[in-house]
């Protein structure tokens, strides 16, 4: 039986997505860092510099954004995604719009962060068909909605990636407990699990929770069993697992990726390294 497993032979995943890319982000990229967490930070990059309040809270809250000039620096070592230009309703929009929106969006942050950007999550968490479309032309490889699946497992297409839950939403503590709590009880399917959790970073001075956030991030960091992960790394390993080539004995397993990955076969966890091929002797 041969079941794919995540980086060093690890069964879990944590990964944090936030939007907007506002200046409390500042002070969340150092909470994470401190705690050696991964996060993907979703930005607007026709909103750099602006200044605004954020609704729906019962004390003043700002939502002003980051410059253009800090988002090489602050977000080093985490992965910066697209959010379109200008965070619009895309529904709403004509193909044109949606593409220059999400184009142009993508094209400024690969300048500023100097790699290719191609992941996404949805303003507002909507699309529709033509949105898709536009998504996939413009070469995103994933992008996040809000719709919380309350469980952890991996999307049956990344361009409508569902997260776990909200870091605000009600239950988010129980399911934080059964994730890091959960055993594997069989081996007759794929035992990865994922717990992705989405936000904003001005939520946790509208809510006062930064210090809630803090104590999320100490039960989740050092777990042993666990892989640390931004969105893209996520995607790109799991394409490197399904671009596995096998013997029709499954006796020889081929890895044409660049990206080394792991498999549990009959029971012993095996590393294939990018461009390697192994057969049932090479066991480790």
């Amino acid at each position: 039986m041969i079941i794919p497993l995540f980086p060093e032979g690890k069964e879990k995943c944590l990964t944090l997505s936030y939007d907007d890319g506002v200046t409390q982000d500042r002070r969340f990229v150092a909470l994470l860092n401190q705690y050696h967490l991964k996060a993907t930070f979703n930005l607007n990059s026709g909103c750099f510099g602006k200044s605004a309040l954020a609704n729906g809270f019962s004390k003043p809250v700002t939502h002003n954004k980051i410059n253009a000039s800090e988002v090489k620096s602050l977000y080093s070592g985490h992965e910066v995604a697209v959010h379109t230009r200008t965070h619009p309703h895309l529904e709403y929009l004509s193909s044109e719009s949606i593409a220059y929106e999400i184009r142009t969006d993508r094209e400024n942050l690969e300048n500023l962060v100097n790699y290719p950007v191609t992941g996404m999550a949805y303003p507002f968490g909507t699309y529709n068909k033509l949105v898709l479309e536009e998504v996939k032309k413009a070469g995103i490889q994933y992008s996040r909605t809000v719709q919380s699946t309350k469980t952890f497992a991996l999307p049956q297409d990344f361009l409508c990636w569902h997260p776990t839950c909200h870091f605000g939403e009600d239950g988010m503590e129980s399911l934080l407990q059964r994730f890091l709590y959960s055993s594997q009880e069989s081996c007759e399917q794929s035992i990865l699990k994922v717990f992705y959790l989405w936000g904003h970073s001005y939520e946790l001075d509208g809510n006062d929770t930064w210090e809630k956030m803090e104590d999320f991030c100490q039960k989740v960091s050092h777990q042993k069993d666990i892989w640390y992960a931004t969105n893209i790394e996520i995607v790109e390993y799991q394409s490197a697992l399904k671009r596995l080539i096998f013997s029709e004995n499954k006796q020889i397993i081929k890895n044409p990726s660049a990206l080394p990955v792991w498999l549990m076969i009959d029971h012993k966890i095996i590393k294939i390294n990018g461009g390697e091929t192994i057969f049932s002797t090479n066991r480790i």
